[in-house]
């Protein structure tokens, strides 16, 4: 595919660019198999450019996620108010994480930051970001169901790590794509869960999510 310079550039379009160019060949190739002259190559610039904007190939693919995390959530808040009360929005956010989603329901990408974030100061920074954005939005809808009677958490704050945490292991299953690991499985095994979390007894009226 035929790829323009960048050399003219405005300097915020180049280093979306390579951003957009890091998440496309990670996802290809994994961080393992990714270099910095991939990126460079499929986004049309040097390596000095990459290494310029974002000082590694790890710090490339942290600013990346990070962009797709914003305009994850840019879209997520507008759909979120759409629905009709919190166990609706709850539902919403069960069936976004098993697959919906641009940035959250794509778990291979995340994964990918989780290893690096082992190691790597700036991986684990974006890393905790990431998790404390996802963890306070469903602590907000979890604080809606309890004022307006819909959830009786024994402790919201302990409901928010433990509904957080299993999402993630699920999501471990469906990015390796364990047999029988589906988004429907997903949203099931997550949703039951959350209903005795937090006592929730009005059933949620969304579909099913998909396959």
């Amino acid at each position: 595919m035929a790829r323009a310079a960048l050399a003219a550039k405005a300097p915020e379009e180049r280093r979306e660019r390579i951003m957009l160019a890091t998440i496309a060949v990670v996802r290809e190739r994994g961080f393992a198999g990714t270099r910095v002259a991939d990126i460079a190559l499929e986004a049309g610039t040097s390596q000095g450019l990459v290494l310029y904007h974002f000082g590694s190939l790890a710090g490339a693919l942290a600013a990346g996620l990070t962009m797709l995390e914003d305009e994850f959530y840019d879209d997520f808040a507008h759909h979120l108010a759409a629905e009709d009360g919190p166990v609706e929005r709850l539902r919403f956010m069960a069936e976004l994480a098993a697959g919906r989603g641009a940035a959250v329901g794509n778990w291979a990408l995340w994964l990918e930051l989780w290893a690096r974030a082992l190691r790597d100061p700036d991986a684990r920074a974006v890393r905790e970001s990431q998790d404390r954005r996802w963890r306070a939005a469903l602590r907000r809808v979890i604080d809606e169901g309890v004022a307006a009677g819909s959830f009786s958490p024994s402790n919201s704050a302990k409901s928010v790590l433990r509904l957080a945490a299993l999402m993630d292991g699920l999501a471990v299953q469906l990015a390796l794509n364990e047999p029988g690991m589906t988004s429907r499985k997903f949203t099931e095994l997550w949703w039951e869960s959350a209903v005795l979390e937090l006592g929730i007894t009005e059933p949620a009226k969304r579909g099913k999510a998909p396959r």
